[in-house]
């Protein structure tokens, strides 16, 4: 609208007026066709002055005719540098069509922070990036498009400084550690035990790694080793809830349900409120037959979850242990709840 005003009160023929009013109105109504067409004419009429070449550029972008579009805002640049919206239209076109080093000067100087964000990201300037990205989330949580790039911003960051790790110390306890993780995750389990394995070999008091292992020996289904490295890791970091949480939760799985519960607890003392560890040591006390105590804790990881894998198993536990505790309605009531989420997933 202020690059019609613009228009009109710098030079305002009739026919010029008519085409701008033309081209306002066909925008308006998702005529992009018809917008662009009238627009067209409003920069042969006036092919010098700038706004006309924006009003064409916006239509242009909003075709998604790029090409067309930059060299429409290229023009009314040329025309005139301090043009409203049109460096932040002109980065966001050059942008799309991969030309991010250019993008990001007329983005900074239309203070587009998201494609901003991912322009630098393109320019691998990650750090950069990880700023604009976070401060465009402010303004829009829970974007995708924003968490997408934010996420592969931070990744860009975690791979160069891993890569300087292996550069640097290539046979170091903590490249060893790294090396297992990333094995880990990429579920090459044997290689990931024998850089952990090396890690501690070289440096015993390394906190986490015991940690990884106990959880590879878990999903392997080995809850013997499973338990010796959780119980390393705990003597190593008394004040880690993780690891009082993950010892508590092999205990529990190898039957020891005193041993489960008490770690259980701990757990909860040092991070109260954790719903993996209220689900875990209500599991414990229904088997110890302490349901009253288990719906307490139980209660508590409902409220804190919805909607998730989680929250089924916290409701079935909860059925259960309401029915132990000769609470029939209450137990169906939850079962529902129960069935009504597994219907949702």
């Amino acid at each position: 609208m202020l690059i019609a005003v613009l228009l009109l009160a710098l030079q305002v023929t009739p026919d010029l007026r008519q085409h701008v009013e033309a081209g306002l109105k066909a925008k308006a109504a998702g005529d992009l066709d018809g917008a662009v067409r009238e627009f067209r004419r409003v920069a042969e009429l006036a092919p010098n002055l700038a706004p006309a070449h924006v009003n064409l550029g916006a239509a242009y972008l909003a075709k998604k005719q790029f090409p067309e579009a930059i060299a429409s805002l290229r023009r009314a640049l040329d025309l005139d540098q301090n043009l409203p919206g049109a460096h932040g239209m002109l980065g966001a076109a050059l942008l799309s069509q991969g030309y991010a080093t250019e993008a990001v000067t007329h983005l900074e100087k239309g203070q587009v922070e998201d494609l901003l964000g991912v322009a630098l990201l393109e320019c691998d300037r990650a750090r950069e990036a990880v700023e604009h990205l976070e401060a465009a989330l402010l303004k829009r949580p829970g974007d995708p498009d924003l968490l997408y790039y934010l996420s592969a911003a931070h990744g860009a960051l975690a791979k160069g400084a891993f890569d300087r790790l292996r550069h640097t110390h290539p046979d170091s306890p903590r490249t060893h550690q790294m090396m297992g993780e990333a094995n880990s995750a990429a579920g090459n389990r044997t290689a990931a035990e024998e850089h952990f394995l090396a890690a501690l070999k070289s440096r015993e008091d390394l906190r986490g790694v015991h940690l990884a292992l106990g959880n590879l020996y878990l999903l392997s289904g080995d809850y013997e080793k499973a338990e010796m490295e959780f119980r390393a890791e705990a003597r190593q970091a008394p004040g880690s809830a993780e690891a009082a949480y993950k010892l508590g939760s092999v205990l529990l799985s190898r039957g020891n349900l005193p041993a489960a519960v008490a770690e259980l607890k701990r757990a909860n003392d040092l991070r109260p409120g954790m719903p993996e560890t209220l689900l875990a040591l209500g599991k414990a006390l229904i088997s110890s037959d302490d349901p009253g105590s288990a719906i307490s804790f139980l209660e508590s990881a409902a409220k804190a979850e919805w909607g998730t894998k989680l929250a089924e198993a916290v409701h079935l536990q909860l059925a259960q242990a309401y029915r132990k505790a000769g609470r029939s309605a209450d137990a169906e009531r939850e079962m529902k709840r129960f069935r009504e989420l597994r219907k949702t997933r």
